[in-house]
Protein backbone atom coordinates (compact mmCIF):
# COMPACT_ATOMS: atom_id res chain seq x y z
CA UNK A 1 0.00 0.00 0.00
CA UNK A 2 2.82 2.14 0.80
CA UNK A 3 4.40 1.69 -2.56
CA UNK A 4 1.02 2.60 -4.45
CA UNK A 5 0.42 5.33 -2.70
CA UNK A 6 4.09 6.12 -3.81
CA UNK A 7 3.44 5.58 -7.18
CA UNK A 8 -0.08 7.78 -7.08
CA UNK A 9 1.66 10.84 -5.67
CA UNK A 10 4.31 10.53 -8.00
CA UNK A 11 1.87 10.28 -11.20
CA UNK A 12 -0.66 12.85 -9.62
CA UNK A 13 2.59 15.26 -9.95
CA UNK A 14 3.79 14.38 -13.28
CA UNK A 15 0.39 14.81 -14.39
CA UNK A 16 -0.22 18.47 -13.21
CA UNK A 17 3.04 19.66 -14.31
CA UNK A 18 2.10 17.93 -17.62
CA UNK A 19 -0.94 19.85 -17.73
CA UNK A 20 1.33 23.29 -16.73
CA UNK A 21 3.69 22.91 -19.46
CA UNK A 22 1.19 22.22 -22.15
CA UNK A 23 -0.95 25.37 -21.07
CA UNK A 24 1.60 27.62 -22.13
CA UNK A 25 0.82 26.92 -25.20
CA UNK A 26 -2.85 26.97 -25.10
CA UNK A 27 -4.65 30.06 -27.96
CA UNK A 28 -0.82 30.34 -29.66
CA UNK A 29 -1.11 30.15 -33.12
CA UNK A 30 0.47 27.56 -35.64
CA UNK A 31 1.74 25.22 -32.27
CA UNK A 32 -0.54 25.41 -29.67
CA UNK A 33 -1.80 23.34 -26.90
CA UNK A 34 -2.90 20.34 -29.34
CA UNK A 35 1.18 20.32 -30.93
CA UNK A 36 1.90 20.28 -26.84
CA UNK A 37 0.40 17.38 -26.14
CA UNK A 38 1.36 15.42 -29.49
CA UNK A 39 5.02 16.70 -28.63
CA UNK A 40 5.01 15.66 -25.35
CA UNK A 41 3.11 12.38 -25.98
CA UNK A 42 5.87 11.60 -28.88
CA UNK A 43 8.31 12.21 -26.06
CA UNK A 44 6.94 9.73 -23.90
CA UNK A 45 6.41 6.71 -26.76
CA UNK A 46 10.38 7.45 -27.63
CA UNK A 47 11.05 7.01 -24.38
CA UNK A 48 9.00 3.61 -24.28
CA UNK A 49 10.51 2.33 -27.29
CA UNK A 50 14.48 2.95 -26.73
CA UNK A 51 14.43 2.41 -23.31
CA UNK A 52 11.51 0.12 -22.42
CA UNK A 53 10.68 2.80 -19.72
CA UNK A 54 6.99 2.30 -17.47
CA UNK A 55 4.55 4.71 -18.78
CA UNK A 56 5.04 6.98 -15.48
CA UNK A 57 9.37 6.98 -15.81
CA UNK A 58 8.68 7.56 -19.54
CA UNK A 59 6.42 10.91 -18.32
CA UNK A 60 8.75 12.16 -16.28
CA UNK A 61 11.86 11.84 -18.73
CA UNK A 62 9.93 13.58 -21.08
CA UNK A 63 8.65 16.26 -18.76
CA UNK A 64 12.59 16.97 -17.92
CA UNK A 65 13.37 17.31 -21.80
CA UNK A 66 10.28 19.25 -22.85
CA UNK A 67 10.56 22.10 -19.94
CA UNK A 68 14.59 22.03 -20.46
CA UNK A 69 13.93 23.04 -24.01
CA UNK A 70 11.34 25.48 -23.21
CA UNK A 71 13.41 27.39 -20.60
CA UNK A 72 16.54 27.49 -22.52
CA UNK A 73 14.60 28.15 -25.72
CA UNK A 74 11.57 29.44 -25.74
CA UNK A 75 8.73 28.75 -27.96
CA UNK A 76 10.46 28.53 -31.05
CA UNK A 77 12.86 26.22 -29.35
CA UNK A 78 9.61 23.57 -28.93
CA UNK A 79 8.42 23.85 -32.29
CA UNK A 80 11.71 23.28 -33.53
CA UNK A 81 12.31 20.13 -31.71
CA UNK A 82 8.47 18.81 -31.85
CA UNK A 83 9.61 18.60 -35.83
CA UNK A 84 12.84 17.03 -34.50
CA UNK A 85 11.44 14.30 -32.10
CA UNK A 86 8.33 13.85 -34.76
CA UNK A 87 10.52 12.32 -37.35
CA UNK A 88 11.68 10.33 -34.98
CA UNK A 89 8.47 9.16 -33.35
CA UNK A 90 7.31 8.58 -37.43
CA UNK A 91 10.24 6.28 -38.01
CA UNK A 92 10.12 4.33 -34.72
CA UNK A 93 8.60 0.94 -34.00
CA UNK A 94 5.33 1.94 -32.18
CA UNK A 95 4.05 -1.98 -32.06
CA UNK A 96 6.42 -1.83 -28.76
CA UNK A 97 3.84 0.24 -27.21
CA UNK A 98 1.88 -2.31 -25.47
CA UNK A 99 -0.34 -0.93 -22.82
CA UNK A 100 -0.60 -4.28 -20.52
CA UNK A 101 3.06 -3.97 -19.94
CA UNK A 102 4.17 -0.34 -20.14
CA UNK A 103 1.23 1.17 -18.15
CA UNK A 104 3.01 0.56 -15.13
CA UNK A 105 2.94 2.28 -11.98
CA UNK A 106 -0.71 3.76 -12.23
CA UNK A 107 -4.09 2.97 -9.83
CA UNK A 108 -6.97 1.91 -11.52
CA UNK A 109 -9.89 4.90 -11.16
CA UNK A 110 -12.75 2.87 -9.21
CA UNK A 111 -15.63 4.30 -7.46
CA UNK A 112 -16.54 2.39 -4.19
CA UNK A 113 -19.67 1.28 -2.51
CA UNK A 114 -19.89 3.74 0.57
CA UNK A 115 -20.74 2.22 3.73
CA UNK A 116 -24.18 3.38 4.88
CA UNK A 117 -27.24 1.61 5.40
CA UNK A 118 -29.65 1.55 2.27
CA UNK A 119 -32.80 3.52 3.69
CA UNK A 120 -33.56 5.64 0.98
CA UNK A 121 -35.42 4.82 -1.90
CA UNK A 122 -35.09 5.66 -5.97
CA UNK A 123 -37.54 5.33 -8.51
CA UNK A 124 -35.55 5.50 -11.86
CA UNK A 125 -37.50 7.40 -15.09
CA UNK A 126 -35.44 7.31 -18.48
CA UNK A 127 -33.01 4.90 -16.71
CA UNK A 128 -31.10 4.09 -20.38
CA UNK A 129 -27.62 2.52 -19.01
CA UNK A 130 -28.03 3.16 -15.85
CA UNK A 131 -25.29 5.31 -14.79
CA UNK A 132 -27.24 8.21 -12.85
CA UNK A 133 -29.09 5.13 -10.42
CA UNK A 134 -25.84 3.33 -10.04
CA UNK A 135 -23.95 6.01 -8.61
CA UNK A 136 -27.27 6.67 -6.37
CA UNK A 137 -26.93 2.94 -5.25
CA UNK A 138 -23.03 3.23 -4.49
CA UNK A 139 -24.05 6.03 -2.23
CA UNK A 140 -26.96 3.91 -0.48
CA UNK A 141 -29.63 3.94 -1.86
CA UNK A 142 -32.16 1.28 -3.30
CA UNK A 143 -33.48 1.66 -6.83
CA UNK A 144 -37.45 0.68 -6.82
CA UNK A 145 -38.76 0.51 -10.14
CA UNK A 146 -36.59 1.92 -13.55
CA UNK A 147 -38.35 3.08 -16.72
CA UNK A 148 -36.95 3.09 -19.94
CA UNK A 149 -38.45 3.17 -23.84
CA UNK A 150 -34.95 1.56 -24.89
CA UNK A 151 -34.85 -2.26 -25.09
CA UNK A 152 -30.92 -2.06 -24.60
CA UNK A 153 -31.25 -0.44 -21.12
CA UNK A 154 -33.94 -3.24 -20.48
CA UNK A 155 -31.97 -6.37 -21.68
CA UNK A 156 -28.62 -4.67 -20.07
CA UNK A 157 -30.28 -3.72 -16.92
CA UNK A 158 -31.72 -7.06 -16.15
CA UNK A 159 -28.57 -8.83 -17.33
CA UNK A 160 -26.84 -6.52 -14.18
CA UNK A 161 -30.29 -6.28 -11.69
CA UNK A 162 -32.05 -9.32 -12.55
CA UNK A 163 -34.60 -8.90 -9.59
CA UNK A 164 -34.97 -4.92 -10.34
CA UNK A 165 -38.91 -4.33 -11.40
CA UNK A 166 -38.09 -2.40 -15.20
CA UNK A 167 -41.31 -1.01 -17.15
CA UNK A 168 -40.26 -1.21 -20.44
CA UNK A 169 -42.20 1.38 -22.80
CA UNK A 170 -43.00 5.27 -23.33
CA UNK A 171 -43.52 6.54 -20.40
CA UNK A 172 -47.11 8.34 -21.00
CA UNK A 173 -48.07 4.41 -21.13
CA UNK A 174 -47.71 4.21 -17.55
CA UNK A 175 -49.76 6.45 -14.74
CA UNK A 176 -48.14 7.47 -11.82
CA UNK A 177 -49.95 5.36 -9.77
CA UNK A 178 -48.40 2.14 -12.19
CA UNK A 179 -44.96 3.52 -11.37
CA UNK A 180 -45.66 3.57 -7.95
CA UNK A 181 -47.17 0.03 -7.75
CA UNK A 182 -44.25 -1.46 -9.23
CA UNK A 183 -41.49 0.29 -7.00
CA UNK A 184 -43.84 -0.76 -3.86
CA UNK A 185 -44.13 2.85 -2.26
CA UNK A 186 -47.46 5.40 -1.85
CA UNK A 187 -47.49 8.99 -3.05
CA UNK A 188 -45.25 11.01 -0.64
CA UNK A 189 -43.05 7.62 0.05
CA UNK A 190 -40.57 7.85 -2.50
CA UNK A 191 -37.51 9.38 -1.59
CA UNK A 192 -35.80 10.59 -4.93
CA UNK A 193 -37.25 10.46 -8.55
CA UNK A 194 -34.14 10.95 -11.26
CA UNK A 195 -34.19 10.73 -14.84
CA UNK A 196 -32.78 12.53 -18.06
CA UNK A 197 -35.43 13.41 -20.20
CA UNK A 198 -35.49 14.50 -23.81
CA UNK A 199 -35.37 17.84 -23.47
CA UNK A 200 -36.27 19.74 -26.88
CA UNK A 201 -39.49 22.00 -26.25
CA UNK A 202 -39.04 23.47 -30.04
CA UNK A 203 -42.40 24.08 -31.74
CA UNK A 204 -42.49 26.75 -34.82
CA UNK A 205 -45.80 28.50 -32.82
CA UNK A 206 -43.40 30.11 -30.51
CA UNK A 207 -44.01 29.65 -26.33
CA UNK A 208 -47.47 28.95 -25.92
CA UNK A 209 -47.52 26.22 -28.39
CA UNK A 210 -44.07 25.05 -27.62
CA UNK A 211 -44.71 22.13 -24.99
CA UNK A 212 -47.36 20.33 -27.34
CA UNK A 213 -44.83 19.44 -29.40
CA UNK A 214 -44.32 15.56 -29.51
CA UNK A 215 -40.44 16.10 -28.88
CA UNK A 216 -41.39 17.68 -25.41
CA UNK A 217 -43.66 15.31 -24.13
CA UNK A 218 -41.08 13.32 -22.20
CA UNK A 219 -40.48 16.08 -20.15
CA UNK A 220 -44.04 16.94 -19.47
CA UNK A 221 -44.54 13.18 -18.32
CA UNK A 222 -41.35 13.30 -15.95
CA UNK A 223 -42.58 16.80 -14.33
CA UNK A 224 -46.24 14.99 -14.30
CA UNK A 225 -44.65 11.51 -12.32
CA UNK A 226 -43.15 14.40 -9.80
CA UNK A 227 -46.23 16.33 -9.38
CA UNK A 228 -48.37 13.12 -8.63
CA UNK A 229 -45.56 11.19 -6.65
CA UNK A 230 -44.39 13.56 -4.52
CA UNK A 231 -41.10 12.82 -4.23
CA UNK A 232 -39.08 14.06 -1.16
CA UNK A 233 -36.35 15.40 -4.00
CA UNK A 234 -36.09 15.07 -7.86
CA UNK A 235 -32.47 15.05 -9.89
CA UNK A 236 -32.94 16.05 -13.38
CA UNK A 237 -30.14 16.16 -15.93
CA UNK A 238 -29.63 17.61 -19.35
CA UNK A 239 -26.87 18.25 -21.35
CA UNK A 240 -25.51 21.93 -21.72
CA UNK A 241 -26.39 22.54 -25.31
CA UNK A 242 -30.42 22.81 -23.75
CA UNK A 243 -28.87 26.03 -22.02
CA UNK A 244 -28.69 27.75 -25.50
CA UNK A 245 -31.65 26.29 -27.31
CA UNK A 246 -34.51 28.49 -28.70
CA UNK A 247 -38.32 27.68 -28.80
CA UNK A 248 -38.34 28.98 -32.38
CA UNK A 249 -35.48 27.93 -34.53
CA UNK A 250 -34.10 30.92 -36.27
CA UNK A 251 -32.82 30.72 -40.15
CA UNK A 252 -29.23 31.44 -40.14
CA UNK A 253 -29.91 33.45 -42.95
CA UNK A 254 -32.12 35.76 -40.50
CA UNK A 255 -29.88 35.95 -37.62
CA UNK A 256 -28.41 39.42 -37.34
CA UNK A 257 -30.57 41.09 -39.91
CA UNK A 258 -34.03 41.87 -37.52
CA UNK A 259 -34.16 42.03 -33.74
CA UNK A 260 -35.47 38.49 -32.55
CA UNK A 261 -38.68 37.67 -30.72
CA UNK A 262 -38.89 36.53 -26.90
CA UNK A 263 -39.20 32.87 -28.52
CA UNK A 264 -36.21 33.04 -31.10
CA UNK A 265 -33.48 34.11 -28.39
CA UNK A 266 -31.00 31.40 -27.32
CA UNK A 267 -31.76 30.16 -23.67
CA UNK A 268 -35.80 30.67 -24.62
CA UNK A 269 -35.91 26.95 -24.55
CA UNK A 270 -34.49 26.46 -21.09
CA UNK A 271 -36.78 28.79 -19.30
CA UNK A 272 -39.81 27.48 -20.34
CA UNK A 273 -38.44 24.12 -18.90
CA UNK A 274 -37.68 26.03 -15.33
CA UNK A 275 -40.89 27.72 -15.49
CA UNK A 276 -42.91 23.97 -16.07
CA UNK A 277 -40.66 22.64 -13.75
CA UNK A 278 -41.13 25.68 -10.93
CA UNK A 279 -45.16 24.97 -11.49
CA UNK A 280 -44.19 21.43 -9.48
CA UNK A 281 -44.11 23.96 -6.39
CA UNK A 282 -40.56 22.36 -5.18
CA UNK A 283 -37.85 24.50 -5.26
CA UNK A 284 -35.59 24.13 -7.94
CA UNK A 285 -31.82 25.21 -8.57
CA UNK A 286 -29.76 24.00 -11.36
CA UNK A 287 -26.00 24.14 -11.90
CA UNK A 288 -23.53 22.84 -14.78
CA UNK A 289 -21.66 20.12 -13.35
CA UNK A 290 -18.34 18.92 -15.21
CA UNK A 291 -17.95 15.17 -14.32
CA UNK A 292 -13.85 15.53 -13.53
CA UNK A 293 -14.45 17.37 -10.83
CA UNK A 294 -15.92 14.57 -9.25
CA UNK A 295 -13.35 12.08 -9.88
CA UNK A 296 -14.46 11.13 -13.28
CA UNK A 297 -11.50 10.16 -15.82
CA UNK A 298 -13.10 12.49 -18.36
CA UNK A 299 -14.02 16.25 -18.98
CA UNK A 300 -17.78 15.95 -19.38
CA UNK A 301 -20.32 18.32 -18.14
CA UNK A 302 -24.11 17.95 -17.51
CA UNK A 303 -27.08 20.16 -16.52
CA UNK A 304 -28.30 19.29 -13.07
CA UNK A 305 -31.47 20.09 -11.87
CA UNK A 306 -32.55 19.41 -8.41
CA UNK A 307 -36.18 20.05 -7.04
CA UNK A 308 -37.12 19.80 -3.09
CA UNK A 309 -40.37 19.06 -1.79
CA UNK A 310 -41.40 22.66 -0.14
CA UNK A 311 -42.54 21.20 3.21
CA UNK A 312 -39.53 19.61 3.88
CA UNK A 313 -37.83 23.51 4.19
CA UNK A 314 -34.22 22.55 2.78
CA UNK A 315 -32.61 24.02 0.02
CA UNK A 316 -31.17 22.39 -3.12
CA UNK A 317 -28.12 21.09 -2.76
CA UNK A 318 -24.70 20.57 -5.43
CA UNK A 319 -21.59 19.04 -4.85
CA UNK A 320 -18.58 20.51 -3.80
CA UNK A 321 -15.56 19.41 -6.74
CA UNK A 322 -13.38 16.81 -5.31
CA UNK A 323 -10.69 17.15 -8.20
CA UNK A 324 -9.43 20.38 -10.40
CA UNK A 325 -6.97 21.23 -12.84
CA UNK A 326 -5.38 23.68 -11.22
CA UNK A 327 -2.53 22.47 -8.45
CA UNK A 328 -4.18 22.05 -5.21
CA UNK A 329 -4.73 25.04 -3.00
CA UNK A 330 -3.66 26.45 0.46
CA UNK A 331 -7.75 26.51 1.82
CA UNK A 332 -9.30 23.66 -0.29
CA UNK A 333 -7.40 20.43 -0.60
CA UNK A 334 -8.66 19.12 -4.13
CA UNK A 335 -7.10 16.04 -5.81
CA UNK A 336 -5.74 16.83 -9.27
CA UNK A 337 -8.16 15.59 -12.06
CA UNK A 338 -8.15 11.32 -12.85
CA UNK A 339 -6.62 10.88 -16.64
CA UNK A 340 -7.19 8.60 -19.07
CA UNK A 341 -4.33 6.09 -17.80
CA UNK A 342 -5.89 5.89 -14.50
CA UNK A 343 -9.44 4.48 -16.22
CA UNK A 344 -7.68 2.65 -18.90
CA UNK A 345 -4.85 0.64 -16.69
CA UNK A 346 -5.40 -3.60 -16.20
CA UNK A 347 -7.70 -4.13 -18.65
CA UNK A 348 -8.72 -7.97 -19.11
CA UNK A 349 -11.41 -7.97 -21.23
CA UNK A 350 -12.58 -5.27 -23.85
CA UNK A 351 -15.93 -6.57 -24.88
CA UNK A 352 -15.28 -5.66 -28.18
CA UNK A 353 -15.09 -2.46 -30.79
CA UNK A 354 -16.21 -1.77 -34.18
CA UNK A 355 -12.76 -1.11 -36.31
CA UNK A 356 -11.12 1.29 -38.04
CA UNK A 357 -12.00 1.88 -41.62
CA UNK A 358 -8.56 1.13 -43.58
CA UNK A 359 -8.98 4.36 -45.12
CA UNK A 360 -8.92 5.76 -41.77
CA UNK A 361 -6.08 3.82 -40.40
CA UNK A 362 -3.59 4.95 -42.91
CA UNK A 363 -3.96 8.38 -41.91
CA UNK A 364 -3.97 7.62 -38.36
CA UNK A 365 -0.55 6.28 -38.25
CA UNK A 366 1.01 10.39 -38.22
CA UNK A 367 -1.35 11.13 -35.33
CA UNK A 368 0.75 10.74 -31.87
CA UNK A 369 -1.37 10.82 -28.49
CA UNK A 370 -3.19 13.87 -28.07
CA UNK A 371 -3.31 14.92 -31.70
CA UNK A 372 -5.63 14.76 -34.41
CA UNK A 373 -6.14 15.72 -37.87
CA UNK A 374 -3.48 18.79 -37.69
CA UNK A 375 -0.55 16.46 -37.58
CA UNK A 376 -1.36 14.43 -40.53
CA UNK A 377 1.33 15.61 -43.51
CA UNK A 378 -0.41 18.67 -45.51
CA UNK A 379 -0.13 17.01 -48.83
CA UNK A 380 -2.48 14.31 -47.61
CA UNK A 381 -4.91 16.38 -45.20
CA UNK A 382 -6.90 17.18 -48.68
CA UNK A 383 -7.68 13.34 -48.94
CA UNK A 384 -8.11 12.25 -45.49
CA UNK A 385 -10.39 15.56 -44.70
CA UNK A 386 -12.52 15.41 -47.94
CA UNK A 387 -14.85 18.10 -47.48
CA UNK A 388 -14.56 18.83 -43.96
CA UNK A 389 -10.71 20.23 -45.12
CA UNK A 390 -12.40 23.83 -45.98
CA UNK A 391 -15.13 23.46 -43.35
CA UNK A 392 -14.77 26.08 -40.50
CA UNK A 393 -14.24 25.33 -36.77
CA UNK A 394 -11.60 23.58 -34.75
CA UNK A 395 -12.84 19.87 -35.98
CA UNK A 396 -11.33 18.71 -33.20
CA UNK A 397 -12.72 15.36 -33.25
CA UNK A 398 -11.17 14.23 -36.78
CA UNK A 399 -8.96 11.85 -36.51
CA UNK A 400 -8.69 11.92 -32.77
CA UNK A 401 -5.99 9.89 -30.61
CA UNK A 402 -6.24 10.48 -27.10
CA UNK A 403 -3.60 11.39 -24.50
CA UNK A 404 -2.46 9.39 -21.38
CA UNK A 405 -1.91 11.92 -19.47
CA UNK A 406 -5.45 13.77 -19.72
CA UNK A 407 -8.24 12.95 -18.91
CA UNK A 408 -11.12 11.76 -21.52
CA UNK A 409 -12.58 14.22 -23.52
CA UNK A 410 -16.34 13.68 -23.55
CA UNK A 411 -17.91 10.13 -24.70
CA UNK A 412 -19.36 10.02 -28.29
CA UNK A 413 -22.12 7.43 -29.57
CA UNK A 414 -19.96 7.07 -32.72
CA UNK A 415 -16.10 6.74 -32.11
CA UNK A 416 -15.16 5.73 -34.99
CA UNK A 417 -16.43 7.78 -37.68
CA UNK A 418 -14.27 10.45 -39.28
CA UNK A 419 -15.45 13.94 -37.44
CA UNK A 420 -15.84 11.97 -33.65
CA UNK A 421 -12.91 9.63 -32.94
CA UNK A 422 -11.97 8.55 -29.94
CA UNK A 423 -8.66 6.68 -30.95
CA UNK A 424 -6.58 4.45 -28.68
CA UNK A 425 -2.99 6.36 -27.23
CA UNK A 426 -0.88 3.70 -28.50
CA UNK A 427 -3.55 1.45 -31.17
CA UNK A 428 -4.74 1.76 -34.34
CA UNK A 429 -8.39 1.59 -32.89
CA UNK A 430 -11.31 3.02 -31.45
CA UNK A 431 -11.80 3.03 -27.53
CA UNK A 432 -13.93 -0.57 -26.57
CA UNK A 433 -16.74 -1.02 -24.69
CA UNK A 434 -14.93 -1.75 -21.52
CA UNK A 435 -12.41 1.31 -22.05
CA UNK A 436 -16.27 2.83 -22.30
CA UNK A 437 -17.69 1.62 -19.29
CA UNK A 438 -14.29 2.16 -17.30
CA UNK A 439 -14.30 5.76 -18.44
CA UNK A 440 -17.66 6.12 -17.39
CA UNK A 441 -17.07 4.50 -13.75
CA UNK A 442 -18.99 1.33 -14.36
CA UNK A 443 -16.99 -1.45 -12.87
CA UNK A 444 -15.42 -4.48 -14.15
CA UNK A 445 -18.11 -6.61 -13.21
CA UNK A 446 -20.94 -4.51 -15.24
CA UNK A 447 -22.09 -7.19 -17.87
CA UNK A 448 -22.74 -5.75 -21.67
CA UNK A 449 -25.83 -8.10 -23.47
CA UNK A 450 -26.19 -5.39 -26.46
CA UNK A 451 -24.06 -5.35 -30.00
CA UNK A 452 -21.11 -3.21 -29.59
CA UNK A 453 -22.57 -0.21 -31.77
CA UNK A 454 -26.13 -0.33 -29.07
CA UNK A 455 -23.67 -0.52 -26.54
CA UNK A 456 -21.40 2.59 -27.73
CA UNK A 457 -24.62 4.52 -27.93
CA UNK A 458 -26.13 3.11 -24.39
CA UNK A 459 -23.26 3.90 -22.48
CA UNK A 460 -21.93 6.87 -24.47
CA UNK A 461 -24.89 9.01 -23.30
CA UNK A 462 -24.83 7.68 -19.38
CA UNK A 463 -24.03 9.80 -16.49
CA UNK A 464 -20.83 9.29 -15.57
CA UNK A 465 -21.13 7.37 -12.08
CA UNK A 466 -18.84 9.08 -9.86
CA UNK A 467 -20.78 12.13 -10.82
CA UNK A 468 -23.86 10.75 -10.14
CA UNK A 469 -22.56 9.46 -6.40
CA UNK A 470 -21.65 12.84 -5.70
CA UNK A 471 -24.73 14.30 -6.37
CA UNK A 472 -26.37 11.74 -4.44
CA UNK A 473 -24.36 11.71 -1.52
CA UNK A 474 -24.88 15.84 -1.21
CA UNK A 475 -28.76 14.97 -1.80
CA UNK A 476 -28.16 12.48 1.45
CA UNK A 477 -26.32 14.82 3.86
CA UNK A 478 -27.27 17.85 3.20
CA UNK A 479 -31.21 17.11 2.47
CA UNK A 480 -32.59 14.06 3.11
CA UNK A 481 -30.74 13.68 6.90
CA UNK A 482 -31.43 16.41 7.41
CA UNK A 483 -35.54 16.26 7.73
Amino acid sequence: MVVEALWASRYDSLKVRAWSFTKKFDGKAGFGLGYARAYLSALVDLEVIDRGADYVSALAEALQHAEEVYNSKGYSGVVDDYRAVYRRWLEADRSKLVTAKYLRGVLKADVQKDNVKEEFTVISLFTGAYGLDLGFELAGYRTTVALDVSEDSYKNLKANRPKLPFLLGDIKRFSTSDILKEAGLKPGEVDVITGGPPCQPFSPAGKRQSLKDPRAAPLMDFIRVVKEARPKVFVMEEVPGILSARIKHVPIRERGKRPLRSEEQPGSAWRVVLEELGNTGYRIAWKVLNAADYGAPQTRERVIVVGVRPDLNRPPAFPRPTHSRQPVGLIIALKPWLTLAEALVEIKDHIGFIPLPPKYVKFMQYVPPGGNWRQIPDELKPEAMNAAYKAGGGRMGFYRRLTWFEPSPTLVTSPAMKATMMVHPWEDRPLSVREYLRIQGFPDTWRVVVTVSRAYRLFGEAVPVPLAKAIAETVREEILNKI
